[in-house]
């Protein structure tokens, strides 16, 4: 349900109570919303308006519905976008592709004009300033949005790997392999020996290359949770290869760091020397895609950017902020974590199951030690 759009004619986002005040000039009411004053201006707006996410064209708008009893809003007017046979119009990969009439709001849309929290509050002040100041605006907001979908739509894959090699990744990550210890049969001659924590250790040895695959990936389990269930929803489908975004992610994990830690600020509870493993604040994320868009992703260019909109006077207009603006990187980490784990399956030799490897480890050094132990008699 995209209850925003973009308007090429207006070069802005706009719902349809905007969008029909500004082709009217008549303020729209409840009893006549809308999508009701706009009802002659359907082949304009099919031309003009363009999906928030893929860039389609063939919008129609959907009225407003009140409840007879209470006169409560049932349902927001809002855009749904028709191909000329009447299908859904959408990129098939885009997040409104399907039954976007009864879509919830997205992830990876924000309402920078939200009051909701500290960093939405501080980044729509920054978005008036950037947009009063001429450093961006909406036709720019718009084209990374075009840019970030073309990248990922041009690079796809097939969930393929069995469901299992979520839990299997998840598990050797938080397996202690850090701790590297060789057995010898010898060492269980000690009156207590741990023989849990020896095969443990002789599991790290064992698995070496694997937990390789894992660096620099994700300890929160919100974005383990949602992996598992992106790999559930999606398997044996075709889907986008987020992981291209890798570099650009890593730039902007990298200026919401230098921001948030020199900008003088308050972005929310997050410290920024967390941001790369628990994720910085998605309002600040999108800026700073944003920044470094408009920046040719050019670090230094993308901070004095920074730099100019953190010293403008207070914005005079706080509706520029009126926007709903995109996280480039909604659902990435998650996706990645996808891809790592499947790669993790494919090479691993012994099954995807922990538990039974560890158990099955742990006979193999007590078999070992009694082989051993006859030798020695």
């Amino acid at each position: 349900m995209p209850a925003t759009a973009y308007s090429v004619r207006f070069a802005r986002e706009l719902d349809v109570e905007q969008l029909a005040t500004l082709m009217t000039g008549v303020q729209p009411t409840p009893e006549r919303d809308g999508a009701e004053l706009l009802r002659m201006s359907g082949d304009a707006i099919r031309d003009d308006i363009q999906c928030s996410s893929c860039g389609k064209f063939g919008a129609r708008l959907v009225r407003s519905a009140r409840s007879r009893a209470s006169r409560a809003v049932l349902r927001q007017a809002h855009f749904r976008f028709v191909d000329p046979n009447g299908g859904d119009a959408h990129h098939p990969f885009c997040e409104f592709y399907g039954d976007d009439e009864n879509r919830s709001v997205q992830g990876s849309l924000l309402d920078f004009g939200s009051e909701k929290s500290a960093e939405t509050r501080a980044v729509r002040l920054l978005v008036c300033k950037g947009i009063e100041q001429g450093i961006f605006d909406q036709r720019r907001i718009r084209e990374m949005r075009q840019w970030f979908f073309d990248l990922k739509s041009a690079s796809r894959f097939t969930v393929s790997m069995p469901l299992e090699a979520i839990p299997w990744a998840r598990a050797l990550q938080r397996h202690p392999h850090y701790r590297r210890w060789q057995f010898h049969p010898l060492q269980a001659e000690m009156p207590a020996f741990d023989w849990k924590a020896a095969a443990k250790n002789q599991f790290t040895e064992d698995n070496l290359p694997l937990f390789d695959l894992l660096k620099s990936i994700p300890f929160d389990d919100a974005t383990w949770r949602q992996a598992s269930d992106l790999a559930r929803k999606n398997h044996q489908r075709e889907v986008f290869n987020a992981t291209v975004l890798q570099p650009y992610y890593e730039a902007a994990i990298s200026l919401c760091v230098f921001v948030a830690a020199n900008g003088g600020i308050d972005f929310g509870k997050g410290r920024p020397e967390y941001f790369r493993a628990k994720g910085p604040p998605v309002a600040l994320l999108a800026l700073c895609a944003l920044v470094l868009f408009i920046s040719d992703w050019d670090m230094n260019a993308a901070i004095a950017a920074f730099a100019k909109l953190l010293s403008a006077p207070a914005p005079s207009n706080l509706t520029l902020g009126n926007l709903i603006g995109l996280n480039p990187f909604h659902e990435y980490a998650a996706w990645r974590l996808v891809v790592v784990s499947a790669e993790i399956a494919a090479q691993s030799p012994n099954g995807l199951d922990y538990d039974r490897q560890l158990a099955s480890t742990e006979a193999a050094l007590r078999e070992q030690h009694r082989r051993w132990r006859d030798e020695q008699s």
